[in-house]
């Protein structure tokens, strides 16, 4: 029985399983450029680029390693089907193998293949992650709350990462509290940023670049400044510069924010390891042997690997628990209904801090989490934007960002508009936790000593409104009850300027004209 295996754009990995099914001397690998899918959402035109310079170089690798590829280009004029059902037809295929896709989506596209092209398709099993996502559906299934920290522990028992004799290396699981450094304590430290090594564009990048010009000439961003690897060998040495010049103040500074510096200490690997260029196991490896040669300290080893087999599987887990029970995508637990700014598609505002963030990814398609979290998806939170509009701007405008990730992490935990499956408390503040990370308000035409009136940072007036507007629902919750003892000293003068202030600032907001 002659087999193909088409494989995804987000799919190019080696250990990629339906591949794996393969005989390379009779079988045939799929791979199709789809301009009728990348055009659903505007994407970042970088993400493009990387995503369609990606697999280009996959298909030479695999040819390199003796496979017989059949692939569609951008420019086929062919939809989805009819580029798949066009290559099953010219070799004859019998048998189709899919590796089970990251998303919901295309998983229901995958399952209704084998009546649209009349032979049989499998789903093979996903090898891209850690975490089998049935068996967490299954164990999750009907919870109200998860905890990652939970989960994390038993993959760090399950792994056998970071162990010795069942015990935790160093006593602790976990050594996030060490990892807070402030901007303050960065530049007392006078430790030089090193830079981030950036590969040169070969013939396919160049190549690629023009065509996303081509047929994506209005999307947002460049490609001007893309810096990052788009073949294997490329994102290996990206991940030996990472770990060899920054992981060991990965961690002190992992939560610090520079406006003119986009990477500070991070390893930016999130776009690499979600299509494939990356292993996980091989990431969490090389980070460990760097602890145990003396290279990195613990507590930047442990934020890391935690980043990977913590977060990023249990974000996978809750992705396919929450898709499970409904669309996740329309969670609403505070009835938010405003819509994003327009200025999150030009970073023209007066609060420095979201400016520089969005200019930041206009410009490269990234920033790091805490600039994410705790700016972009902190503003929105607080402004009462309805999330399914900040989840899909973080879809559109991120390198890494794919439904299965960027959902949980803006429904869930930004936006904390799934009530708190995943996260335990709303993360959100005011001005103070922005100017002790950061520098931003050094530069900003807002005090954030001033709580009130039309100098005071919008973050400190709307975060106090945003508590009282949801008290009913969230002055139960044990983790922010010490917040509302706070509000509750205030006087009632003082409540109602913080609404006066919100309620000028928020109605002087222009809404955007691209989400309906």
């Amino acid at each position: 029985m002659k087999q193909a295996a088409w494989i995804l754009g987000d799919q190019l990995s080696l250990k990629n399983s339906a591949l794996q099914q393969l005989n390379s001397q009779r079988d045939v690998v799929i791979m199709i450029e789809s301009l009728e899918h990348a055009r659903e959402l505007n994407h970042h035109k970088a993400k493009l680029l990387l995503c369609f310079s990606a697999m280009r170089h996959f298909r030479d690798e695999l040819r390199a390693n003796g496979y017989q590829v059949c692939y569609e280009e951008l420019d086929n004029g062919k939809n989805f089907l009819q580029a798949l059902s066009d290559a099953v037809k010219t070799h004859r295929i019998e048998r189709l193998l899919v590796m089970s896709p990251h998303e919901q989506a295309t998983v229901k596209f995958a399952e209704s293949l084998s009546e649209k092209l009349n032979i049989e398709v499998s789903l093979t099993p996903n090898s891209m992650f850690l975490t089998d996502r049935d068996e967490f559906v299954k164990k999750h299934k009907g919870k109200k709350h998860l905890i990652m920290e939970h989960y994390y522990r038993e993959m760090r028992k399950k792994l056998n990462v970071l162990m010795e004799n069942g015990k935790p290396v160093g006593g602790e699981w976990n050594y996030d509290k060490e990892n807070r450094q402030t901007a303050k304590a960065f530049a007392q430290s006078k430790l030089k940023l090193p830079p981030i090594w950036k590969p040169e564009k070969d013939a396919i990048d160049r190549e690629v670049e023009a065509l996303v010009e081509k047929f994506f000439p209005n999307n947002i961003g460049t490609t001007e400044h893309f810096h990052l690897p788009t073949k294997r060998i490329d994102a290996e040495r990206f991940l030996d510069d990472f770990i060899k010049h920054r992981l060991a103040h990965f961690g002190d500074f992992e939560d610090t924010m520079l406006q003119n510096e986009l990477v500070m200490f991070h390893s930016v690997i999130s776009p690499l390891i979600n299509i494939g260029l990356l292993d996980p196991m091989q990431c969490v490896e090389k980070a460990v042997v760097a602890y145990y040669d003396g290279c990195a300290p613990l507590n930047s080893v442990e934020g890391f690997v935690r980043q990977i087999i913590g977060w990023r599987e249990f974000i996978y887990g809750c992705y396919w628990v929450k898709m499970a029970q409904g669309d996740y995508h329309e969670e609403n637990y505070f009835n938010h209904q405003r819509p994003l700014p327009d200025f999150y598609w030009t970073g023209e505002t007066k609060m420095n801090c979201l400016s520089k963030a969005i200019q930041k990814v206009l410009k490269f398609g990234y920033t790091h989490h805490i600039e994410r979290l705790m700016v972009l998806g902190n503003f929105a939170l607080l402004a009462g934007v309805q999330p399914k509009h900040i989840n899909q701007w973080f879809w559109e405008f991120y390198l890494d960002a794919y439904d299965w990730v960027v959902t949980p992490n803006v429904i869930g935990m930004s936006q904390f508009a799934d009530g708190g499956f995943v996260a335990t408390k709303p993360y959100c503040s005011g001005a103070a936790y922005i100017e002790k990370m950061s520098d931003y308000c050094k530069s900003c035409a807002y005090s954030p000593k001033e709580k009130t009136g039309e100098r005071a940072c919008p973050f400190n007036y709307l975060y106090w409104d945003f508590l009282m507007r949801n008290e009913a629902k969230l002055r139960p919750n044990n983790r922010i009850a010490m917040i509302y003892g706070t509000l509750d000293k205030m006087s009632n003068e003082q409540k109602q300027a913080i609404r006066e202030s919100a309620e000028t600032f928020l109605s002087n907001l222009k809404p955007n004209t691209y989400y309906a």
